[in-house]
């Protein structure tokens, strides 16, 4: 690899990178590419081309990108010598985004307007999300940081992507949004939140927060007209210092009658990000919430000629000269307590941070 991607960089004909480990996988992926802006959500055209989808949570305030896949290839570790090229091609602002950051007292203003429109009926569930200043990040330093969340946190997808644009983000995530692998397309229901100890049991709360997550798929599904619908079992999946309840879900989707880009946003953003009804806790969240959520609670993966594996951007940070902002949010239902959701958010935000003090 290393002859062939020193000749790519020094010819100069891309502007963004992408590393990323799938679930389970024990190869890694680089891309180096050129970053075309997305206005209003991805199309087929993309789908049917080779490269790396990054969406935000909101794309009528913040575009995604796509980034073609001008060179490829497959590594388990990038060897020492070949790190500095790499490192030396992700991009750190020079300003720092202006971040708002909660304490526990504007958390908890926050949680209270929620809950209120939760007490009143108005939804069933929805998420609430902070944003959290973390240490300076060194361009030297990605490549490490990517690698050990690929080591420890096998279950993930796992990246570093960094564009002129949007700049570096790292992130490991769980939550599958839609894969399609030669016409076979699969999903999954992820919410439900405990430390990850045998000695936290799942209870009626977390089991009705999956719960309604798993009946909006299905909707979504039956809506889509998609055929032979299986799904698991709810069970639990590891996920760093926490622990989830999933349901796995497979199913086809025929031509005349399957709309991949109408099912993609139908599950995006997914009720483990946003809520139920979507709709509505959609714009509680944006009139509630005080940071820009950007790339957090978006999606994002490789698309190879219509085969495509998107993850829920969950877990992650944003990488700026002197900083870096880490997002990290909860489910709430009526049940919620404000105490015990902060601390799991600050549980969550362990994923990350336990690989930064690290390296």
């Amino acid at each position: 690899m290393k002859k062939e991607l020193k000749e790519v960089i020094d010819e100069e004909q891309f502007d963004s990178i992408v590393l990323y480990r799938l679930p389970y996988q024990n190869d890694c992926k680089i891309i180096l590419g050129t970053s075309e802006e997305i206005v209003n959500g991805i199309n087929g055209l993309h789908l049917r081309s080779d490269g790396f989808v990054f969406e935000p949570f909101d794309n009528t305030s913040c575009n995604g990108i796509f980034i073609d896949s001008l060179f490829s290839a497959t590594f388990q570790k990038i060897p020492a010598d070949q790190k500095e090229l790499i490192s030396d091609l992700f991009i750190t602002s020079s300003v720092s985004d202006s971040v708002y950051e909660d304490d526990y007292q504007s958390y908890l203003s926050n949680f209270n307007k929620m809950h209120d429109a939760l007490d009143n009926d108005k939804l069933s569930k929805v998420i609430l999300s902070r944003a959290l200043k973390g240490p300076q990040i060194k361009k030297n330093h990605i490549v490490d940081i990517f690698e050990n969340l690929a080591a420890k946190y096998p279950h993930a997808f796992v990246y570093a992507i960094s564009s002129p644009d949007k700049g570096t983000w790292i992130g490991a995530g769980p939550e599958l949004l839609l894969k399609n692998q030669s016409g076979n397309l699969s999903t999954v229901s992820l919410a439900g939140t405990l430390p990850n100890e045998d000695q936290y049991r799942w209870t009626g709360k977390e089991i009705t927060e999956q719960l309604f997550v798993t009946e909006y798929i299905e909707n979504v599904l039956l809506h889509h007209q998609a055929q032979n619908i299986e799904y698991s079992q709810p069970k639990s999946v590891n996920a760093g210092q926490v622990k989830h309840l999933c349901t796995n879900f497979r199913f086809g989707l025929s031509e005349i009658n399957g709309n991949h880009i109408g099912l993609l946003y139908d599950l995006h953003p997914t009720p483990a990000v946003c809520g139920l009804p979507k709709e509505e806790a959609y714009q509680l969240i944006l009139e509630t919430e005080k940071h820009d959520r950007q790339f957090y609670s978006g999606f994002l993966g490789p698309v190879t000629k219509g085969s495509y594996e998107f993850y829920v951007n969950i877990r992650c940070l944003k990488v700026t000269e002197d900083q870096c902002v880490l997002f990290i949010g909860g489910g709430l239902t009526k049940d919620s307590e404000a105490k015990k959701e902060w601390l799991e958010t600050e549980l969550k935000a362990q994923t990350l941070l336990s690989v930064l003090r690290n390296i």
